[in-house]
C-alpha cells in the first residue's frame, strides 16, 4: 500500500515538524480558547487570594482553602484532567469554586489581566525564536560576505551585491521586529487587577501587591482604561506579529526565486520541499509559500481587530471576547515558523559559481562604471548617465551584455563628451569584486562595511537577550514571592 504521494526521488525525507506545518489545519482540530487560559488565570487568581488576605477582606482560614483548590486546580490542568464545563460559559465561571474567591474583582478585570499575562508570556517566547532565527539569517550571511550577486529592483537585476548584504538586510528588519515587541510588552506591563468591572470597589483592595506578584510595572492609572480597550494590546501585538510576517514573506519571496532553475542561485534542501502528486521531477518550496499566506492570514487578522476596537461604547462590550480568539489564531500561525526558516536557512546551499556569472550581463556593472566616470571626469550626474544609457544602447547592439569600448566611444561622439578612457579601465570597473570593494559606505556590502554591520547585529542581539534575560527573571522573582507569601498563609 503507497502512504505517500510524492518523496521517492529525495535524499532525506522532510521532519514530521515541517509535515505539520505544511498541513496546516487539514487534519488537526483547535482546542478552546480558554484552556490556554487556565495556567494565567490561576496565577491571577493565587495573588488575588494573597491580597485578600493580607488585606483582612477574607480570614487566613479562606484563604488557605483557595490556595490549596487553586494548586489543586493548577496540578490537574497541568495533567490533563482539568476539565472547562460548557454551561460556566469561560475559565472565569469554570475557575469559580468558592465564591469569596471572587470579592473584589469582575470577569472584567480578571479577563483582562488574563490575557495580558497569557499575550505577555507569548511575546517572550517569540522574542527568543526570533533571536534564534536572526542570528542563523547572521550567520548565513557572514558567510556570503564575499560572494558576489546580483542585486534587484522591479525583479530584475539592477546592480552587484552580495549574498551577504542580502541576508543582512534580512537581519535589520527582524531586529526592528523584536524592538517592536519589546516596546508592546513595556507599554503594556501594567497590572488591570482590582478595577473590577472598570469603576473600581470599595473593598480596599492593594493594587500596587497584586502589580508587584506578577511582576508588573505597576497597576493600571486608570481602572476603566484596559477595560474600555480590551482590544488594544491584542491589536497592538498582532500589528508586531504582521509587520514580522511582513519581513518573513519578503525572505521567502526572495528565497523561492532565488530557488527557481531560471534564478539557479540558491538549492533548498530536501528536507524542506514537498513533491507532486502527479509529477515526479517536481522539488517544491512549500514551507517558504505557507509563510507567504501566512503573513496574509493575519494581515487580514489585524484587521479584523481594529475593526472590532473602532466601535465600542465605554465600558465593557461582548464584542471584544472575539478579539481573544483572534489573536489565539494569529499566534498559532506565527509560532511554527521562526524554527521552520531557520531550518530552511541553515540547509540550503548557495550556487555561488551562477550568482558571479550573472553579475557579468544584463549590464549590471553599467551603474558602477558611471560613477567612476563621473567622479574621474567631474561630470554633471545626469550627463553622466545619459552617456552611460547610449553607452549600453551600442553596446547591446553588438550582442554584448557589459559596456565596450567601441560602444562607450560611440556614445562619447554622440553626446559630445571626450573621455580619454582605456579597455583596461573599463574592464576593472566591471570586475563585480571590484565594484563591491568601492561600496564602503556605512551599510553598504563591501566587506569592510560588512564587517562594521556584523559586529553591529552582535552588539544588537547580545543586548535583545540580555533583555529577555532581565524578563524571564523578572518574572521567576515574582513567582517565587507567590510561593512565599503563600506558604506563610498555609502555615500560620
Amino acid at each position: 500500500m503507497v502512504e505517500k504521494l510524492w518523496g521517492s526521488r529525495f535524499d532525506t525525507q522532510p521532519p514530521k515538524e515541517f509535515i505539520s506545518f505544511i498541513s496546516g489545519r487539514d487534519v488537526t482540530i483547535k482546542e478552546g480558547s480558554d484552556f490556554r487560559l487556565v495556567p494565567y488565570d490561576v496565577w491571577g487568581s493565587r495573588v488575588h487570594v494573597i491580597m485578600l488576605v493580607e488585606q483582612s477582606i477574607i480570614s487566613k482560614e479562606d484563604g488557605k482553602a483557595l490556595i490549596l483548590g487553586l494548586r489543586e486546580i493548577l496540578n490537574k490542568w497541568e495533567k490533563g484532567e482539568f476539565k472547562l464545563e460548557p454551561e460556566k460559559e469561560d475559565v472565569k465561571l469554570g475557575m469559580e469554586k468558592a465564591g469569596k474567591l471572587h470579592t473584589g474583582r469582575s470577569r472584567n478585570d480578571q479577563i483582562t489581566l488574563d490575557m495580558i499575562l497569557y499575550l505577555r508570556e507569548e511575546s517572550l517566547v517569540l522574542l527568543e525564536k526570533m533571536l534564534i532565527l536572526i542570528r542563523s539569517i547572521v550567520n548565513q550571511g557572514k558567510k556570503g560576505m564575499r560572494w558576489v550577486m546580483p542585486g534587484f529592483t522591479h525583479h530584475q537585476h539592477a546592480s552587484v551585491t552580495t549574498f551577504g548584504h542580502i541576508f543582512f538586510s534580512f537581519a535589520e528588519a527582524l531586529i526592528r521586529d523584536c524592538i517592536r515587541l519589546e516596546a508592546w510588552y513595556r507599554l503594556f506591563n501594567r497590572c488591570p487587577l482590582g478595577g473590577a468591572a472598570g469603576y473600581g470597589t470599595s473593598f480596599p483592595v492593594d493594587r500596587k501587591l497584586t502589580a508587584e506578584l506578577l511582576a508588573f510595572d505597576g497597576p493600571t492609572e486608570n481602572s476603566l482604561d484596559p477595560i474600555n480597550n480590551r482590544w488594544e494590546p491584542e491589536a497592538h501585538i498582532a500589528f508586531v506579529f504582521s509587520a514580522f510576517m511582513n519581513h518573513l514573506s519578503t525572505i521567502a519571496q526572495t528565497l523561492i526565486l532565488m530557488s527557481t532553475r531560471e534564478f539557479n542561485m540558491i538549492r533548498l534542501d530536501d528536507r524542506y520541499s514537498a513533491g507532486s502528486s502527479i509529477m515526479p521531477q517536481k522539488r517544491n518550496p512549500v514551507g517558504l509559500e505557507i509563510i507567504k499566506a501566512k503573513a496574509a492570514y493575519i494581515a487580514g487578522a489585524l484587521s479584523t481587530l481594529l475593526s472590532i476596537g473602532q466601535s465600542l461604547m465605554v465600558g465593557y462590550n461582548r464584542d471584544t471576547q472575539w478579539t481573544k480568539y483572534i489573536i489565539m489564531d494569529i499566534i498559532d500561525e506565527v509560532f511554527s515558523i521562526p524554527t521552520i526558516l531557520k531550518g530552511i536557512i541553515e540547509s540550503l546551499s548557495v550556487n555561488r559559481s551562477a550568482m558571479e556569472l550573472q553579475c557579468s550581463s544584463g549590464f549590471i556593472t553599467a551603474p558602477a562604471l558611471m560613477e567612476y566616470i563621473i567622479q574621474k571626469w567631474d561630470l554633471p550626474f545626469r550627463e553622466g548617465k545619459i552617456l552611460m544609457e547610449k553607452a549600453v544602447k551600442f553596446s547591446e547592439k553588438e550582442g554584448k551584455e557589459r559596456i565596450t569600448l567601441k560602444g562607450l566611444k560611440a556614445a562619447s561622439a554622440e553626446t559630445g563628451i571626450i573621455l580619454n578612457i582605456t579597455e583596461k579601465e573599463i574592464e576593472e570597473f566591471q570586475q563585480p569584486s571590484r565594484i563591491v570593494s568601492l561600496l564602503k559606505i556605512i551599510g553598504g556590502p563591501s566587506e569592510t562595511s560588512m564587517r562594521e554591520e556584523l559586529a553591529s547585529l552582535s552588539r544588537r542581539i547580545r543586548s535583545h537577550k540580555r533583555w529577555y534575560v532581565e524578563r524571564r527573571k523578572s518574572l521567576k522573582s515574582a513567582r517565587d514571592l507567590i510561593l512565599k507569601k503563600e506558604e506563610e498563609i498555609l502555615s500560620s
